[in-house]
């Protein structure tokens, strides 16, 4: 049965910190127990891209990354702290990029995405938090009955707010290619969250139903 298959919590992987790196962050309960960070886009994200790395300064630049930190408060109007951090995966000029006066635009918003962009985000966003809403439901399931009722609501609301769906097709979804990518523009700082869950119980949701797959698949 499927609601026998679902693991417990997620653990993150730890990294050891090699080189260290000062960044600005927001202080937000939503990210849970993740951090975003300011990337050269001017979006906050948990992890940097090719496309958009995270802005760093060195540590002895702390005064300059304090500076930033300030213009970026009194530019976005939210608490805009400096955090020290470090990555074994970090290359700068990719994870990461060391500020420089061509990138102050990104403390005072973020680069504008074409309307068509932002609503695929936006849409597949929702999607993304409600289904992880429905395996988190599922997860907390004692018993088949119980798996069951989650079920018959999970159904009943997808047709409601999606048009169809069911608790099967929920963890496929998330589990798959559409799935996977907009989890990534979450992390990346592409779109953000709106609804009731915070970045890591969302990446906890994903964590469940891939591990509830693959189980489901081993058993045939």
């Amino acid at each position: 049965m499927l609601w026998q298959t679902i693991c417990g919590p997620f653990e993150m992987n730890a990294s050891m910190p090699l080189d260290q790196y000062l960044l600005l962050s927001l202080a937000d309960p939503r990210s849970g127990s993740y951090v975003r960070c300011l990337n050269v886009a001017g979006r906050w994200a948990i992890h940097g891209t090719a496309h958009s790395p995270l802005l760093v300064w060195h540590p002895a630049q702390a005064d300059e990354a304090r500076a930033a930190a300030e213009r970026s408060s009194k530019a976005r109007g939210r608490a805009v702290e400096v955090l020290s951090r470090g990555d074994a995966a970090w290359v700068e000029g990719q994870q990461i990029q060391v500020f420089t006066d061509a990138l102050e635009p990104a403390l005072h918003g973020h680069a504008a995405q074409s309307e068509a962009k932002a609503r695929r985000l936006r849409t597949e966003a929702d999607k993304l938090e409600a289904f992880c809403v429905v395996v988190r439901a599922a997860s907390a399931a004692a018993d088949h009955a119980a798996f069951a009722e989650v079920s018959r609501a999970a159904s009943k609301a997808l047709r409601a707010k999606f048009g169809g769906g069911s608790i099967t097709s929920v963890f496929a979804w998330l589990t798959g290619r559409a799935g996977k990518e907009v989890l990534e523009s979450v992390l990346a700082g592409e779109v953000e969250l709106t609804g009731p869950l915070s970045i890591s119980q969302v990446v906890e949701a994903a964590e469940l139903a891939k591990n509830a797959e693959f189980l489901r698949e081993e058993e045939g």
